[in-house]
């Protein structure tokens, strides 16, 4: 082969690595786009009919949530809002008065599709104390990485790709507490007819959907939580 030759081969393959790196960090900046075009259109530009709802007097006394001081989180592993919002949450969570609570749970109910069918794993992890350690990686599998963790062979593989013992998830996916779990979720679900995710539902008694940028938002639960009162935007 002539010098000539492999220069051009060279300079070729040089063009097609600046193409490809060219190509990925446009597609990077397009879906940064989506993602802030999606939030403000369809999130900062709701309705507060929409996205702030009280329930009744005898809906609150018949609530499945024992607990008036807490924030709960209705999320899912599969919802992509949950998974950017996780260190707001983080600071939501540091922000939560004296003797109230702030609490995970993933949506739930007696379909097999939908974000809810991954609630099993979250309870399952939860029960072995090992959930919040695993919820980044979980997002990534079923976001990004496309894998169906409620298939139990895709599933497996992932348990063992985290240093997971499979034996001991299978044990505790059949045990009381994993079950009791998920009767509880799916009734709070329904309760309050959660469809999107994430929904929050503060004292019991309100449920919220994102309607503003943290931290005005962490303001918003706090201030429900709190006062009983919705702050303006």
């Amino acid at each position: 082969m002539s010098i000539k030759n492999e220069i051009s081969i060279k300079n070729s393959i040089v063009r097609n690595k600046g193409f490809f790196i060219g190509y990925t960090l446009l597609v990077i900046l397009i879906s940064s786009l989506i993602t802030t075009a999606y939030f403000h259109y369809f999130v900062l530009n709701q309705d507060t009919e929409e996205t702030l709802v009280s329930v009744s007097n005898s809906e609150i006394e018949s609530s499945p949530i024992k607990d008036d001081k807490t924030i709960i989180e209705i999320f899912s592993y599969g919802c992509h809002y949950c998974a950017i919002n996780e260190e707001n949450i983080a600071q939501l969570e540091a922000r939560m008065p004296e003797g109230t609570r702030f609490v995970r749970l993933h949506i739930s109910s007696d379909k097999t599709g939908g974000l809810g069918r991954f609630a099993p794993m979250f309870a399952t992890l939860s029960v072995m104390g090992i959930e919040s350690q695993h919820r980044e990686s979980a997002y990534k599998a079923v976001i990004e990485d496309k894998i169906e963790l409620s298939d139990n062979s895709q599933l497996e593989a992932w348990l063992k790709a985290n240093g997971i013992d499979v034996a001991e998830y299978q044990r505790v996916s059949q045990s009381t507490e994993v079950k009791d779990l998920l009767t509880y979720m799916k009734a709070v679900t329904a309760h309050y007819n959660v469809e999107a995710t994430p929904s929050f539902i503060v004292g019991k008694k309100w449920i919220a959907l994102q309607d503003r940028a943290f931290p005005a938002f962490s303001d918003q639960l706090l201030s429900l939580l709190q006062h009983d009162k919705a702050l303006d935007k």
